[in-house]
């Protein structure tokens, strides 16, 4: 059985989004499935013709199923429909505007509010609180939405806009989180707390208050789980990350391509990503990496000659 999946970002570049990838590869492995990878990185200008053209050579070179990660629900549809019409099953993560046999869904407005409401249990009340946005892809302004609901309804003082550009990591990356961060650093005084959105906007956010010499001023949360982040939480530098349980969701879209395969009608069935936890200094210390809790292989990239077509 080959499997495509479209990435939406080149490996290495997030490890939230690599965990899902290995967690996908994993569980199609061990159901006798080979994964193959190709991307459609959104940081590229052209990322939805990348995607279009992916899913396209996905259906030519012979693929049983093919799996996208949803950045923009509009894109690439009629791609997709032409994978749909060529019999092969489409699954994603997120639910697009076009029709796709099944898809993974993420509960980004509960993660967002859950992560506001713990910061709130860390500061005074009324605490001064900065936020560094995300991109406008469906899952980060979902959590962005979570994150501000949170925070009106924790009582917590709000000081900038997210949503500015000043602000707004859309990079996604840890270089944008240092610049972002250090926009805030400069524009606002005295700061209780800082949500880096996510876990690699964190990393560059440590490294902006670190050069500012504000390390230590504010509490911060951000998601994804990853193990840069539980580090810096175990050196008392960070104070929560929401582990997404990236290999969970990767298994989860697993299940959803091998039920369509063994001929399952799953006639747009939405299915919730695991939901997660946040992990503190004390859950911490029991925390497990997610290369130890699958078996972490070698992504294989491109449809080459080997590509086991058996349609």
């Amino acid at each position: 059985m080959a499997v495509l999946y479209v990435s939406p970002m080149l490996y290495g570049s997030n490890a939230a989004v690599d965990a899902v990838c290995h967690g996908l590869d994993n569980a199609l492995t061990a159901a006798g499935a080979e994964l193959r990878l190709l991307y459609a990185d959104f940081a590229d200008p052209g990322w939805q013709e990348l995607a279009a053209e992916a899913v396209d050579d996905g259906t030519e070179a012979g693929a049983e199923a093919i799996v996208l990660w949803m950045i923009d629900p509009a894109v690439p549809a009629a791609a997709v429909s032409r994978a749909r019409a060529a019999g092969i099953p489409v699954v994603t993560l997120e639910r697009p505007q076009f029709t796709v046999d099944a898809s993974i869904v993420y509960p980004n407005f509960n993660h967002g509010v859950y992560m506001s409401e713990y910061l709130a249990t860390l500061l005074p009340p009324g605490g001064r609180v900065a936020v560094v946005g995300g991109p406008d892809v469906v899952d980060d302004i979902e959590l962005m939405l979570g994150l501000l609901h949170g925070l009106d309804t924790s009582g917590l003082t709000r000081v900038n806009d997210p949503e500015d550009p000043r602000y707004k990591n859309t990079t996604d990356v840890a270089s944008g989180g240092k610049e972002k961060t250090a926009n805030i650093l400069a524009d606002f005084g005295h700061l209780d707390g800082l949500i880096p959105f996510n876990d690699e906007t964190l990393l560059g956010a440590v490294a902006a208050l670190r050069e500012a010499g504000r390390l230590g001023e504010v509490k911060m949360v951000s998601r994804n789980g990853t193990p840069a982040a539980v580090d810096l939480i175990r050196a008392g530098v960070h104070h929560g990350t929401w582990d997404i349980d990236g290999p969970g969701i990767g298994a989860a879209a697993a299940g959803l391509v091998l039920r369509a395969l063994a001929g399952e009608d799953l006639d747009g069935l939405c299915v919730a990503s695991p939901i997660g936890r946040m992990i503190t200094a004390e859950r911490a210390k029991a925390w497990v990496p997610w290369d130890q809790r699958i078996e972490r292989r070698p992504l294989r990239v491109g449809l080459g000659a080997d590509f086991r077509v058996q349609r």
